[in-house]
């Protein structure tokens, strides 16, 4: 195991002289939020909903959300990760577990990651809870991005469905990206109670205000 890290180590190091991480608003060497533009992060609200989401998705946050999922830049989670840990007091009730929004299995083993799923593993990681894969998509869906509010909660009525293979927790975090009106994590939330759940709280990253 030691050596591992320590090659994971090593191989970051190389990453890092080859492709060095800039600061993705104002192009400074060291990190995708340097200090300077971090000022700038706009954060929402917290605490008046169910859904908790960190910041506004505009800006600096749109573009690095967009880097991870166009380029696959895992690494902009873990500074994303420092900087809403660092801020906030994630306090989950016994007995929770951790979920994402899941993707089709076909779009899954041709972009090669879920970014819901990798915020998913990272906030396990962070409140020590476990990360199951509790859902799964069982249909095509139009993209919600030109939608409006209605014709959203059509597209993604009867899409996802609980895994047959999973015994449903009592308390469970669903986690996604980020939010627009919320009808795909209230669509989720709505399968997971039909299964046996008994409280179910959402986390994305971003919301659109």
């Amino acid at each position: 195991m030691k050596m591992l890290k320590e090659l994971i180590k090593i191989k970051d190091g190389l990453l890092d002289i080859l492709w060095p991480k800039m600061c993705l608003d104002c192009g400074e060497e060291g990190r995708y939020i340097c200090s300077n533009c971090e000022v700038f992060l706009s954060e929402v609200d917290m605490s008046r909903t169910d859904i908790v989401s960190m910041w506004e998705y505009e800006g600096l946050i749109k573009k690095l959300i967009n880097k991870i999922k166009k380029e696959g830049c895992y690494d902009i989670i873990n500074e994303l990760m420092e900087k809403i840990f660092m801020k906030t007091e994630f306090a989950l009730p016994e007995n929770t577990y951790i979920t994402y929004v899941p993707m089709r299995e076909r779009k899954l083993r041709s972009k090669g990651f879920n970014l819901s799923e990798l915020i998913a593993r990272k906030v396990g990681e962070k409140v020590n809870k476990p990360v199951v894969n509790l859902l799964k998509k069982i249909k095509e869906n139009r993209s919600q991005e030109d939608l409006g509010v209605a014709e959203r909660r059509e597209n993604v009525k009867d899409v996802f469905a609980v895994r047959e293979d999973c015994i449903c927790p009592a308390n469970v975090l669903l986690v996604d990206d980020f939010l627009v009106s919320g009808t795909t994590m209230r669509e989720c939330f709505g399968i997971l109670k039909s299964a046996g759940v008994k409280k179910v709280f959402g986390f994305t990253l971003a919301r659109v205000i």
